[in-house]
């Protein structure tokens, strides 16, 4: 009897497995599906995540899993991971955020999904993820591009990068259960969880402080500039509120016909950097330094570019000017072109005469006549 069981029980899988083989396209197709859909809605609600990645499970793998569990199942459609979707949050508290629009984007299987963060002990912190089983709701599979991939049950899982980070590094080491963990490395990666769980903890801490800063940063500019260092987060605030960076940025724009953009985070990185390097500190050093050699930058600006040669330019391109014209009034072309060299600014054979130019334009306007000025128009 007990050896029929055992042989029903392996004709039913090999029945499923060869059943999934048939079907594992469709599997794919629809993981795929709900990854599309997923990175869709992260969007529309301004959401930004580490990955959304997908996967239908292998043929093989259901094998294995077949064959380990101990409650079997009799049907092909029990199986609830067959598709999958993994999103990485950069921070724990997006995990409630995402859970949020899955359970009101999806139909949830209650039953079958759960919030390993309150299930699991505080020592297996690399599994503390949120785990939906989930299906595609009757009003989106109406929709033609859906309607294949009515009753297919999708699994979920959310995490923090952390979180992600932890739990592939111990599966790379071969320990899944903490019963396949010696007692002393057992104590190892318990203390290893909290430090990396309070590691969560303080990105939130630090993105809230950032988050705060840049809202008041610009309350700061206008009351006390003198105050206010110059970092990425000031100078964005300046370059968005200054008057005179946004009219020197529109004479620069009309000299090539070009659109002004906003700038890229990486554009205001670099160019704090350059503005530091040439002894620009503080936001009150910054707008000294504009409104007094505003027309010398829309001198070098002529001198170096060509009409119509930029369609656009990102605003605050008038300040990426600034700096070398700071530096030129040493009149030390050495100093000039190692300060490109350290910046990988031009070619190596464009510096020298980008230098030259600078120091000879911070000459003449220093010795003109404002009557004598050109307007930005002019060609110099």
């Amino acid at each position: 009897m007990a050896k029929r069981a055992g042989e029903r029980r392996k004709d039913r899988v090999e029945g499923m497995v060869a059943e999934y083989r048939d079907k594992l396209p469709i599997y794919a197709q629809f993981a795929t599906r709900c990854k599309d859909l997923v990175e869709q809605l992260l969007a529309i609600e301004g959401v930004r995540v580490h990955s959304v990645t997908c996967r239908a499970k292998t043929v093989d793998s259901l094998k294995g899993k077949l064959a380990r569990e101990e409650r079997q199942c009799e049907a092909l459609g029990e199986v609830t991971d067959l598709a999958g979707i993994r999103i990485i949050t950069y921070f724990g508290d997006d995990v409630d955020a995402i859970g949020t629009i899955i359970e009101r984007e999806f139909s949830i299987i209650a039953d079958q999904s759960i919030d390993k963060r309150k299930a699991l002990d505080p020592d297996r912190f690399g599994y503390l993820s949120l785990h939906y089983v989930c299906t595609l709701p009757a009003e989106r599979t109406r929709l033609r591009e859906y309607a294949p991939y009515s009753g297919y049950a999708c699994e979920v899982q959310v995490r923090s990068i952390l979180q992600h980070a932890w739990a592939e590094i111990e599966h790379d080491l071969g320990y899944k259960a903490p019963q396949g963990i010696p007692r002393a490395i057992r104590r190892r990666f318990s203390r290893l969880a909290g430090l990396l769980e309070t590691g969560d903890e303080q990105f939130m801490v630090i993105r809230d402080e950032l988050a705060a800063y840049a809202s008041e940063v610009k309350r700061d500019i206008a009351e006390k500039p003198s105050e206010v260092l110059l970092d990425k987060v000031s100078l964005a605030a300046f370059i968005a509120e200054d008057d005179v960076v946004r009219r020197v940025d529109a004479q620069l724009a009309e000299w090539t016909g070009a659109e002004l953009k906003q700038p890229e985070e990486h554009f205001v990185d670099s160019l704090a950097e350059y503005l530091r390097y040439v002894g620009i500190e503080t936001i009150e050093d910054l707008s000294t330094a504009l409104v007094g050699r505003e027309n010398v930058v829309v001198r070098r600006w002529q001198h170096l570019v060509a009409r119509g040669e930029y369609e656009t330019l990102r605003r605050g391109i008038s300040l990426f000017h600034l700096w070398p014209v700071v530096l030129a009034e040493k009149g030390d072309p050495r100093e000039m072109i190692a300060a490109f060299e350290r910046f990988h600014i031009g070619s190596r054979s464009d510096r020298e005469r980008r230098a030259l130019e600078t120091i000879e334009v911070v000459r003449q306007a220093s010795g003109e006549k404002p009557e004598d000025r050109p307007e930005p128009d002019d060609q110099p």
